[in-house]
């Protein structure tokens, strides 16, 4: 892959595109006239489908012959700046920003630093402002009666 396909891909990747995983009839890539649908990668934003794997760039009109992606576990706008799950960010990190933090409790910036000055959330001591994924955890599991 050149520099020119990877800055299109990643241009691609920062609207909001991801790898397409789904099944594809036959009857697509004869459509499209591909020679070879071995080499075929496409990227998704759910209708839209673009195909990385020769020369053509190939963008069908219509998704007929596509299997419908659905959303994985939250919106299919995604997760905002993130490219993981609330849950998947407090299993790979100890500590969190305050703007993870807010994502994982679905809260703002602002209320993330009034939790933490009122305990609730623990705080690293040293700057910049990190709180643990442990206190955001239980802040999570915390339900109001």
């Amino acid at each position: 892959m050149t520099a020119r396909h990877l800055k299109e891909f990643a241009d691609l990747y920062g609207k909001g595109f991801r790898p397409y995983t789904g099944e594809i009839l036959s009857g697509v890539y004869e459509r499209l006239n591909c020679h070879d649908p071995k080499k075929a990668y496409w990227v998704c934003r759910w209708p839209l489908l673009y195909c990385f794997g020769c020369s053509q760039r190939c963008a069908p009109k219509t998704s007929e012959g596509f299997q419908v992606m659905l959303p994985e576990g939250t919106d299919v706008r995604g997760y905002g700046k993130f490219s993981i799950t609330p849950a998947e960010m407090l299993v790979a990190k100890t500590f969190l920003r305050a703007d993870e933090a807010a994502y994982c409790l679905s809260i703002s910036r602002s209320q993330v630093y009034a939790l933490a000055a009122e305990g609730k959330l623990i705080r690293h001591l040293d700057k910049p402002f990190r709180v643990t994924s442990e206190s955001v955890k239980e802040e999570m599991n915390r339900i109001d009666l």
